[in-house]
């Protein structure tokens, strides 16, 4: 690569976590703030919620149709994603629960066919989804930097949620990558970024 004159890029592992206290200012900022042009607060806050509880990608959420999402059976299936393999994410309760309060805002049920979300008009072109991912990117890096975190990135969510299932669950690393959809243990390794005293509780 740098013999072509490109910039070779370097495998970092993802460090960032999100602290107790900034969550629930991430909330506040969604529900609450001031902010010019937010849009549709309460698809916010889900994507929130849902990237922190499922650790799904930002493209896998916004493009979300209701016939994907199986309450009764709390998984939502995903048949597109970054490496070309379906998978079904398995829900927790508190995410069940946000679902069920966000189909209740709507009028009507929705079809099976209705996007969760309104920021992506349905069209799978490159550009369609560049152009949602990176309008998306821009309102979540203007409410991590009004909630006073500005170096907090929405694919950060993603690392917190899968460091979470290390720490919540008893989980062997394969089924997490079954759930996160890392295709081998070293690209799940990544985002493995334990805090010290939560591994402190386990030691004798």
């Amino acid at each position: 690569v740098v013999a072509k004159g490109a910039r070779a890029r370097h495998d970092e592992a993802r460090n960032r976590r999100l602290d107790e206290s900034e969550e629930p200012r991430i909330r506040e900022v969604i529900l609450g703030s001031r902010l010019p042009g937010l849009g549709n607060r309460l698809a916010m806050l889900l994507a929130f919620e849902l990237a922190l509880e499922s650790a799904m990608r930002m493209r896998e959420i916004y493009t979300l149709t209701r016939e994907q999402v199986d309450l009764p059976k709390r998984t939502i299936y995903l048949d597109r994603t970054k490496n070309g393999n379906s998978r079904q994410v398995p829900l927790s309760t508190v995410a069940v629960a946000k679902l069920t309060a966000y189909f209740e805002t709507f009028d009507a049920p929705l079809e099976a066919s209705d996007l969760l979300f309104p920021w992506w008009n349905g069209e799978h072109k490159s550009k369609e989804l560049r152009s949602t991912t990176s309008f998306l990117s821009k309102q979540f890096g203007n409410v991590f930097g009004a909630a006073g975190c500005p170096d907090l990135h929405f694919h950060d969510l993603r690392h917190e949620a899968t460091c979470r299932l290390f720490e919540r669950t008893k989980l062997p690393e394969m089924m997490i990558a079954r759930i996160t959809g890392h295709s081998s243990p070293k690209l799940l390794m990544r985002y493995l970024s334990l805090r010290g005293s939560d591994l402190a509780e386990h030691m004798w």
